[in-house]
């Protein structure tokens, strides 16, 4: 199984960005809401193991989502997160727990651009499920 690896670092009241990477090679930015103690819809999710996968979310159509039981995040529920997908946004306000993907950090603006791009790219890329480690500076 693939491995993809997604570093972020937080900005305290502003959002989460990251870098997502497979085998030392960026694939894109990325962009959160801010940690807020892993509460549904207004924060990002927690670090650790995740399955990436297609998906078809009834809001965004096709996209990706992330799961991990354990960590009590799953596709649909019953769970203590569900619907943690990937899909296109620029800033964290866009967001609701969700990760969006960029070609480069906004110059101006806490956010990333070309998110639609990054993200027709992560989907010609995903086609199958892969391992995806969150790490959270």
């Amino acid at each position: 199984m693939r491995h993809l690896k997604l570093t972020t670092r937080g900005v305290p009241g502003v959002g989460t960005f990251g870098e997502l990477t497979e085998q030392g090679q960026k694939l894109c930015v990325t962009v959160e809401r801010d940690w807020n103690n892993n509460l549904p819809n207004i924060s990002c999710v927690p670090a650790g193991e995740y399955t990436l996968r297609p998906h078809v979310s009834p809001r965004y159509g096709d996209c990706l989502v992330i799961e991990a039981p354990s960590l009590g995040v799953t596709a649909t529920g019953p769970s203590q997160r569900s619907h943690c997908l990937i899909h296109p946004a620029n800033w964290p306000d866009q967001l609701e727990g969700c990760i969006a993907p960029g070609l480069e950090f906004h110059p101006d603006r806490w956010g990333v651009k070309s998110s639609r791009t990054a993200f027709k790219r992560l989907m010609e890329t995903i086609t199958e499920p892969v391992k995806l480690t969150i790490v959270r500076h």
